[in-house]
């Protein structure tokens, strides 16, 4: 069955490589080819990377308003595409969620009355890593097992309606692959050898080539804040990584930071300051750095003390996810990322970290779901590793995780029985 599909764009580079993963699991199942730019972009956006504001304007949009953006959206995709997709993909950005649920409930209604109005058949809805929310007008609801409270669960017991639209995975939906991680680590290999020339970028390149020599390694990624008060990421936080982090360099580990979008630019800026003089420990930004006045304002650009010398090191690119994939590596994601499930399904070793960052446990109930739904299982608790290695000079490959399972099939074959 030739299966095209259509999305609404996100900022959030996480979520969308959710609805990349999509893509990918319905053109796995069905065969067919998927186009990684099938998205209604707002005007004067080219393409999903330069995507600058959420495409909702307001907490609860009006039907009309919203109507009269999207529609133009849908004549330029059609005016561009022959084939008419029959699935169309949305997910819940829980870092846009300001917005009420609504809003991508409206969206998807306006999407069925374009299709009708114009004589195109029917599509199919769909919302990923949603949570559970009673949608008029999506047809498929992807929510992940960590996003349902015991209240939550009960609500779909009792509402058998709602149940047939729900497809609750273990994890959430990706687009990781450890094949794309092996091609990222040639190329790193590569950069590492023709950028070590350079004087401005040749200690870093040094400890790098040194870290890559260690018979063990650890990779912490950082996650952050948001854009309210329930998850706090700060420098106490940070202090205790880089303290485990010497712990481990003690044991004879290899240990290398790296930052993400969301990661405060004052955490940058001490373990930046910090691991300098870490013979054994590197601190490498990932972190998009500030170019105009314009993004002064956006927290997920850095901008803080050391944006010459980013700029300098940023030679080697986004190390992220090169340096995962080298053997008998740990990779310990901070307990408010969902990138765990990334690295899990991909069977890399894991661990999460929960001890010191505050995340709130009502409005952020998923992220202390996850980190039990992972650990021991599929993932290992930080500090649980910290002292085994201490102890038992316990290492990443000793250790008996399961491979979490692949959501996105299971997804694809859900869209394929509704279509049916």
């Amino acid at each position: 069955m030739d299966i095209s599909v259509l999305a609404l764009p996100t900022l959030n580079l996480g979520y969308h490589n959710q609805i990349l993963g999509a893509f990918r699991g319905l053109s796995d199942v069905t065969g067919c080819a998927y186009d990684e730019q099938a998205f209604l972009l707002p005007e004067d956006v080219v393409q999903t990377t330069e995507m600058k504001k959420s495409f909702f304007k307001s907490r609860h949009e009006k039907y009309k308003d919203l109507k009269q953006r999207l529609y133009p959206l849908l004549e330029t995709y059609f005016q561009k595409n022959v084939k008419i997709p029959r699935v169309f993909v949305t997910v819940y950005d829980a870092t846009d969620s300001k917005f009420s649920p609504e809003n991508v409930d409206l969206v998807c209604r306006i999407v069925k009355e374009y299709y009708q109005e114009n004589k195109q058949g029917d599509i199919l809805t769909t919302i990923l890593t949603s949570r559970l929310y009673n949608y008029k007008y999506v047809d498929l609801i992807n929510v992940p097992k960590h996003m349902l409270t015991l209240a939550t669960r009960i609500r779909l017991l009792q509402n058998k309606k709602l149940r047939r639209k729900v497809l609750i995975t273990i994890g959430t939906l990706n687009n990781f692959k450890q094949s794309v991680v092996l091609q990222k680590q040639q190329e790193f290999l590569k950069k590492l050898k023709t950028t070590a020339k350079y004087s401005s970028v040749r200690q870093q390149c040094e400890k790098l080539e040194k870290y890559l020599s260690f018979s063990k390694k650890v990779v912490l990624c950082l996650g952050g804040r948001v854009d309210g008060s329930e998850i706090i990421f700060d420098i106490k936080y940070a202090k205790k990584l880089l303290e485990d982090a010497r712990h481990l360099s003690r044991c004879g580990y290899g240990v290398v930071f790296v930052n993400g979008p969301r990661t405060p630019n004052d955490v940058v800026d001490f373990l930046y300051e910090k691991t300098q003089d870490e013979e054994n420990i590197i601190f490498q930004n990932c972190k998009k750095i500030i170019k105009t006045g314009e993004e002064q304002d956006n927290w997920r650009a850095y901008s803080g003390k050391y944006e010459k010398q980013f700029t300098e090191l940023s030679q080697l690119g986004n190390i992220y996810p090169a340096i995962l994939g080298f053997d008998n590596t740990l990779v310990v994601h901070s307990m408010d990322s969902y990138a765990a499930c990334e690295t899990a399904n991909a069977g890399f070793p894991t661990a999460v970290s929960g001890k010191g960052i505050y995340v709130d446990a009502v409005a952020r109930y998923d992220c202390h779901n996850l980190k039990a739904l992972l650990c021991p299982k599929y993932a290992i608790d930080w500090d649980d590793f910290v002292k085994m290695a201490k102890r038992k000079k316990t290492e990443p490959k000793d250790l008996k995780l399961k491979v979490l399972p692949n959501s996105l099939r299971v997804f694809a074959e859900a869209v394929m029985k509704r279509i049916s």
